[in-house]
């Protein structure tokens, strides 16, 4: 009595919603965000603000940055902006200054004040600290290297902290931003 039972309705709804929920995740638009692109080359310290670009891409391919800034370093146009890219305020270096590439500590950032502290060799009597700014932070180029820092000095210091950087002499103190308590 196979031919008295009763059509299988309910299967072909269910295959019928199967191939609709299927049909619909294929066909769906792709979520997308918007991400800032550099229209132009900059230099340190210009402002990202008028070269940028916004294209949509898709969600957590880049971590997500507001677009709004100072270069930290140089930058190509075409490249995506990244979180390393840019600092809050503009860092001028006074003129005739020399830059030096030194390992920082991870609170430094583009316009914080340091002191490069020489160690002397032995022998030597000590160095008085170099005062200069960080003009610049990225990332080393291996995972172990921490952060390098581009520090403007003036140009009477400039070659002796060149010489001790070379030699990995200098330890580099990072200006405080806290609250000052005086108990």
């Amino acid at each position: 009595m196979l031919w008295i039972s009763r059509p299988p309705y309910v299967r072909w709804t269910l295959i019928g919603l199967v191939v609709l929920v299927s049909l619909w995740l294929e066909l769906r638009p792709s979520p997308t965000v918007g991400h800032p692109f550099l229209t132009r080359d900059l230099g340190r310290g210009e402002s990202v603000d008028d070269a940028l670009e916004w294209r949509e891409i898709p969600p957590g391919v880049l971590e997500a940055v507001s677009g709004t800034g100072f270069a930290n370093r140089p930058l190509a146009g075409g490249q995506p902006l990244l979180p390393g890219d840019t600092t809050d305020m503009s860092t001028s270096v006074p003129g005739g200054w020399w830059l030096v590439d030194v390992a920082v500590p991870v609170e430094a950032t583009a316009g914080t004040r340091v002191q490069l502290v020489i160690l002397p060799s032995p022998g030597h009597l000590p160095v008085a600290p170099i005062g200069g700014l960080v003009t610049g932070v990225r990332s080393g180029p291996y995972d172990d290297d921490g952060l390098i820092g581009t520090v403007a000095l003036p140009p009477d210091r400039a070659a002796t902290a060149a010489v001790a950087v070379a030699e990995k002499r200098v330890s580099v103190l990072v200006e405080a931003h806290g609250e000052r308590t005086d108990d």
